[in-house]
């Protein structure tokens, strides 16, 4: 349980990180739920770039219901390091939308 709660408190803290997400620590399972609504991209695009760009995979929001369309799923169910490693090439790759939002 402590392990776990070291993960969640590690890796809600990196995600806020990202431009555009915002996400509150979840009460009990092992899963991320962050809002992407400030990237003004759709989950589903999202998580298709993050896959192919970040080798990051998370599961758009709308699969759990209607009300989770503008949230992306990850689960913290890995080593501290991976979780890591997973938020620094989130980060990077981010830096292409924030771009894109720019020239909007």
């Amino acid at each position: 349980v402590g392990e776990y709660t070291r993960r969640r408190e590690q890796f809600v803290r990196e995600l806020n990180r990202v431009p555009g997400f915002r996400c509150h620590p979840p009460e009990g399972a092992f899963y991320a739920w962050v809002d992407i609504s400030g990237t003004g991209m759709t989950a589903e695009n999202l998580c298709r770039i993050l896959l192919e760009d970040a080798g990051v995979a998370a599961i758009p929001g709308a699969a759990f219901g209607p009300a989770g369309k503008e949230f992306i799923r990850y689960s913290f169910a890995s080593s501290t390091a991976t979780l890591h490693e997973a938020v620094e090439r989130i980060v990077k790759v981010s830096n292409a939308w924030q771009a894109a939002s720019l020239t909007r």
